[in-house]
């Protein structure tokens, strides 16, 4: 492979560090891919191999856990792949990163969907994120030709090793899909980080400087009037009464990172995350409310008693 070709695979967004997955057992009986963006990077494997009965050789290999610890890292995967005969190989399997651009791009559009950002954090990756990938002009999952191997045996095609390394790879990305953005040039803790602070931003520039903070046209009164007026103004009521350790004992808000454990399937983490970024996405649509004139006609007929308690609930 080219100097040129190698630098383009590499330019841009090698933020992401490295992660490395354990040997997966063999796979017998089941196959290598349920998602749909595994399957996807399965096709692109088939679609891209010259000769089938090599990536049959391949799809033994890994079935029979021939493949071993799995390297993952922006623009390359990486794993040493054990023949028949008890030959080691190491293979890897060169993937295009993005560019920065590419990325500033993505995370814009993702900073603005919570349902991508709290699908990727229950590791899936719905297909409208490909979908709004595309239309920003990123792909997202490979294609024809873009898994280029690179092996020790010096195919110059994909050979058995190549191909039990992709198969194997398509199970590791049924469980996180995070594992292809990684191979695209960005980790996990860099991408959820980022989109934390773009949402952040995207509600700083929601609310203009000079927009009130309190409510909709808001001109101030002054300290002196505002002092002079305290007796005209209702003392405030009397604090609730002090919880008792019985009532303190029957329950109290919820600890994110605290006893009792976390059911099953729950990442506070993540729960923070989300937790976060509705806030922003609240705090978004609060300051364009207060910032907004008013408009009759926006606004359509006032709400019915039902409907405003609905509003309320």
């Amino acid at each position: 492979m080219s100097a040129g070709r190698e630098a383009r695979r590499t330019a841009g967004g090698l933020g992401g560090g490295e992660r490395t997955f354990a040997a997966l057992p063999p796979a017998q009986g089941r196959g290598f891919a349920r998602s749909w963006w595994g399957l996807a990077w399965l096709k692109a494997l088939e679609d891209t191999a010259l000769d089938g009965q090599q990536l049959k050789k391949g799809r033994q290999r890994a079935r029979e856990g021939a493949v071993g610890a799995v390297s993952v890292r922006p623009g390359r995967i990486t794993a040493v792949v054990r023949d028949r005969d008890g030959t080691q190989v190491r293979s890897d399997v060169l993937v295009q990163v993005l560019s920065d651009g590419d990325w500033d791009r993505l995370l814009e559009m993702a900073a603005d969907r919570a349902g991508h950002i709290a699908a990727l954090l229950d590791r899936d990756m719905p297909p409208d994120l490909a979908e709004d990938a595309a239309v920003c002009g990123i792909q997202l999952l490979p294609e024809i030709g873009d898994l280029e191997p690179e092996c020790g045996c010096e195919a110059w095609d994909h050979c058995p090793h190549s191909a039990a390394l992709c198969y194997q790879v398509a199970r590791l990305l049924d469980e996180d899909p995070f594992v292809l953005l990684l191979m695209r040039g960005r980790g996990e803790g860099e991408l959820l980080d980022e989109l934390q602070r773009r949402s952040a931003a995207h509600a700083d520039v929601a609310r203009p400087a000079d927009a009130p903070s309190a409510s909709r046209g808001a001109a101030g009164v002054d300290a002196a009037e505002a002092f002079a007026a305290r007796g005209a103004v209702p003392p405030l009521p009397e604090p609730p009464p002090a919880v008792t350790e019985a009532e303190a004992e029957a329950g109290g808000p919820p600890a994110l990172d605290g006893e009792p454990a976390p059911a099953p399937g729950v990442d506070p983490g993540a729960l923070e995350f989300l937790a976060s970024v509705a806030a922003v996405r609240a705090r978004r649509l609060l300051a364009r409310a207060l910032a907004e004139p008013g408009d009759e006609e926006a606004a359509g007929a006032p709400l019915t008693v039902g409907q405003d308690a609905v509003r309320l609930a």
